[in-house]
Protein backbone atom coordinates (compact mmCIF):
# COMPACT_ATOMS: atom_id res chain seq x y z
CA UNK A 1 0.00 0.00 0.00
CA UNK A 2 2.30 2.13 0.94
CA UNK A 3 4.37 1.69 -2.58
CA UNK A 4 1.13 2.45 -4.48
CA UNK A 5 0.43 5.81 -2.33
CA UNK A 6 4.44 6.63 -3.44
CA UNK A 7 4.29 5.64 -7.03
CA UNK A 8 0.78 7.81 -7.14
CA UNK A 9 3.04 10.97 -5.19
CA UNK A 10 5.26 10.38 -7.82
CA UNK A 11 3.38 10.65 -10.73
CA UNK A 12 1.30 13.80 -9.14
CA UNK A 13 4.59 15.58 -8.98
CA UNK A 14 5.74 14.73 -12.33
CA UNK A 15 2.25 15.65 -14.16
CA UNK A 16 2.50 19.04 -11.48
CA UNK A 17 5.81 19.97 -12.79
CA UNK A 18 5.19 19.32 -16.15
CA UNK A 19 2.32 21.51 -16.46
CA UNK A 20 4.10 24.04 -14.33
CA UNK A 21 6.53 24.21 -16.70
CA UNK A 22 4.54 24.17 -19.73
CA UNK A 23 2.57 27.40 -18.39
CA UNK A 24 5.43 28.98 -17.00
CA UNK A 25 5.88 32.29 -17.13
CA UNK A 26 9.22 32.36 -18.93
CA UNK A 27 10.46 35.93 -18.09
CA UNK A 28 10.63 34.99 -14.42
CA UNK A 29 11.61 31.66 -14.75
CA UNK A 30 14.46 32.30 -17.17
CA UNK A 31 18.18 32.08 -15.76
CA UNK A 32 19.44 34.87 -14.30
CA UNK A 33 22.20 35.63 -17.04
CA UNK A 34 18.99 36.40 -19.12
CA UNK A 35 16.20 37.14 -16.99
CA UNK A 36 16.99 41.48 -17.14
CA UNK A 37 17.15 40.95 -20.94
CA UNK A 38 14.16 39.61 -21.28
CA UNK A 39 12.23 42.15 -18.67
CA UNK A 40 13.58 45.07 -20.96
CA UNK A 41 11.54 43.44 -24.06
CA UNK A 42 14.33 41.07 -25.43
CA UNK A 43 13.31 37.89 -27.22
CA UNK A 44 14.58 35.65 -29.96
CA UNK A 45 16.36 37.34 -32.84
CA UNK A 46 13.20 35.25 -35.17
CA UNK A 47 10.58 36.76 -33.07
CA UNK A 48 12.13 40.69 -33.12
CA UNK A 49 13.05 40.15 -36.56
CA UNK A 50 9.54 39.58 -37.62
CA UNK A 51 8.17 42.38 -35.77
CA UNK A 52 10.38 44.89 -36.76
CA UNK A 53 9.82 43.96 -40.37
CA UNK A 54 6.31 44.21 -39.98
CA UNK A 55 6.39 47.46 -38.32
CA UNK A 56 8.47 48.89 -41.54
CA UNK A 57 6.76 46.87 -44.09
CA UNK A 58 9.53 45.43 -45.61
CA UNK A 59 12.25 42.35 -45.40
CA UNK A 60 15.00 42.76 -43.37
CA UNK A 61 18.19 40.83 -44.10
CA UNK A 62 20.59 39.72 -41.20
CA UNK A 63 24.49 38.96 -42.10
CA UNK A 64 24.54 35.33 -42.39
CA UNK A 65 28.31 35.15 -40.80
CA UNK A 66 29.02 35.73 -37.21
CA UNK A 67 32.78 36.99 -35.83
CA UNK A 68 34.62 34.28 -34.86
CA UNK A 69 33.84 33.71 -31.22
CA UNK A 70 31.47 31.80 -29.04
CA UNK A 71 28.85 32.79 -27.35
CA UNK A 72 26.31 31.19 -24.95
CA UNK A 73 23.03 33.59 -25.90
CA UNK A 74 21.81 35.71 -28.87
CA UNK A 75 18.54 37.76 -27.77
CA UNK A 76 16.97 40.51 -29.53
CA UNK A 77 14.46 43.75 -29.57
CA UNK A 78 12.88 45.77 -31.90
CA UNK A 79 12.55 48.99 -30.58
CA UNK A 80 9.75 51.35 -31.69
CA UNK A 81 9.57 54.65 -31.20
CA UNK A 82 6.19 56.53 -31.15
CA UNK A 83 8.39 59.77 -32.89
CA UNK A 84 9.55 57.37 -35.72
CA UNK A 85 12.92 58.54 -35.07
CA UNK A 86 14.70 55.74 -33.22
CA UNK A 87 13.17 52.56 -34.86
CA UNK A 88 15.89 50.06 -34.67
CA UNK A 89 16.50 46.11 -34.38
CA UNK A 90 19.05 45.29 -31.54
CA UNK A 91 20.38 42.22 -31.74
CA UNK A 92 23.06 40.81 -28.79
CA UNK A 93 25.18 38.10 -28.79
CA UNK A 94 26.66 37.48 -25.66
CA UNK A 95 28.69 34.82 -23.80
CA UNK A 96 27.71 34.26 -20.06
CA UNK A 97 31.38 33.40 -18.49
CA UNK A 98 33.47 35.60 -21.07
CA UNK A 99 32.21 39.19 -21.06
CA UNK A 100 34.69 40.58 -23.71
CA UNK A 101 32.54 37.85 -26.68
CA UNK A 102 30.16 40.80 -26.83
CA UNK A 103 28.50 41.52 -30.38
CA UNK A 104 25.80 43.85 -31.49
CA UNK A 105 24.23 44.23 -34.47
CA UNK A 106 21.85 47.33 -34.74
CA UNK A 107 19.89 48.36 -37.87
CA UNK A 108 17.45 50.95 -38.73
CA UNK A 109 15.34 52.66 -41.80
CA UNK A 110 17.78 54.39 -44.11
CA UNK A 111 15.01 57.23 -43.29
CA UNK A 112 16.01 57.40 -39.59
CA UNK A 113 19.94 56.81 -39.86
CA UNK A 114 22.48 57.98 -37.50
CA UNK A 115 24.89 60.52 -39.40
CA UNK A 116 28.18 58.90 -38.57
CA UNK A 117 30.46 60.81 -40.87
CA UNK A 118 29.91 63.93 -38.82
CA UNK A 119 31.64 62.79 -35.80
CA UNK A 120 35.37 63.60 -34.09
CA UNK A 121 36.41 59.85 -34.07
CA UNK A 122 38.82 58.92 -36.63
CA UNK A 123 37.25 57.07 -39.20
CA UNK A 124 38.79 54.63 -42.04
CA UNK A 125 36.57 53.77 -45.23
CA UNK A 126 36.01 50.76 -46.84
CA UNK A 127 34.70 50.01 -50.50
CA UNK A 128 31.93 47.65 -50.39
CA UNK A 129 31.92 45.07 -53.53
CA UNK A 130 28.40 46.34 -54.18
CA UNK A 131 29.98 50.04 -55.39
CA UNK A 132 28.75 51.17 -51.48
CA UNK A 133 30.91 52.51 -48.50
CA UNK A 134 31.68 51.50 -45.01
CA UNK A 135 32.74 53.62 -42.25
CA UNK A 136 35.09 51.78 -39.98
CA UNK A 137 35.93 53.40 -35.84
CA UNK A 138 36.16 52.66 -32.06
CA UNK A 139 35.06 54.07 -29.33
CA UNK A 140 37.65 53.08 -27.32
CA UNK A 141 39.44 55.98 -25.43
CA UNK A 142 42.71 56.12 -24.04
CA UNK A 143 40.81 57.19 -20.75
CA UNK A 144 38.12 54.25 -21.49
CA UNK A 145 39.21 50.65 -20.67
CA UNK A 146 36.26 49.45 -22.94
CA UNK A 147 34.43 50.50 -25.83
CA UNK A 148 33.70 49.11 -29.38
CA UNK A 149 35.03 48.40 -32.77
CA UNK A 150 32.14 49.53 -35.31
CA UNK A 151 31.23 49.28 -38.80
CA UNK A 152 28.59 51.36 -40.00
CA UNK A 153 26.78 50.73 -43.79
CA UNK A 154 23.67 51.04 -45.77
CA UNK A 155 22.00 48.15 -47.70
CA UNK A 156 18.55 47.37 -48.76
CA UNK A 157 17.31 50.48 -47.34
CA UNK A 158 18.96 49.84 -43.71
CA UNK A 159 21.94 51.28 -41.99
CA UNK A 160 23.32 48.56 -40.39
CA UNK A 161 26.01 48.65 -37.35
CA UNK A 162 27.93 46.01 -36.39
CA UNK A 163 30.04 46.48 -33.03
CA UNK A 164 32.59 44.10 -31.49
CA UNK A 165 33.93 44.69 -27.89
CA UNK A 166 37.05 46.25 -28.84
CA UNK A 167 38.87 43.78 -26.33
CA UNK A 168 38.66 41.12 -29.51
CA UNK A 169 40.38 43.82 -31.70
CA UNK A 170 42.92 41.33 -32.53
CA UNK A 171 40.75 38.52 -33.28
CA UNK A 172 37.84 40.73 -35.17
CA UNK A 173 39.45 42.94 -36.75
CA UNK A 174 37.94 45.82 -39.46
CA UNK A 175 38.41 42.85 -42.02
CA UNK A 176 36.22 40.70 -40.62
CA UNK A 177 33.70 43.04 -39.93
CA UNK A 178 33.79 44.10 -43.84
CA UNK A 179 33.58 40.70 -44.39
CA UNK A 180 30.37 40.09 -42.21
CA UNK A 181 28.74 43.13 -43.67
CA UNK A 182 29.65 41.91 -47.05
CA UNK A 183 27.42 38.71 -46.47
CA UNK A 184 23.90 40.76 -45.98
CA UNK A 185 22.11 39.44 -49.17
CA UNK A 186 21.09 42.11 -51.77
CA UNK A 187 17.91 42.58 -52.35
CA UNK A 188 16.70 43.69 -55.68
CA UNK A 189 19.24 45.77 -56.30
CA UNK A 190 18.22 48.05 -53.45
Amino acid sequence: MKRIFLMGLLVFGLVTAKTYAIGADTQNDAPPFEKPYLEIGYKSVGEALKECEALNQRELQLPIKLPPMRFTHHLARCVHDKGNYNDELQIEYLHEAQGKNHYNIDIRPTEQKIDFGKSNRRKIKYKMNDGSEAIYFTTRTPNTMGGFNTIVFEKNGWQYRLSVDSRMGNQVTADVLVGIAESVIQIDGK
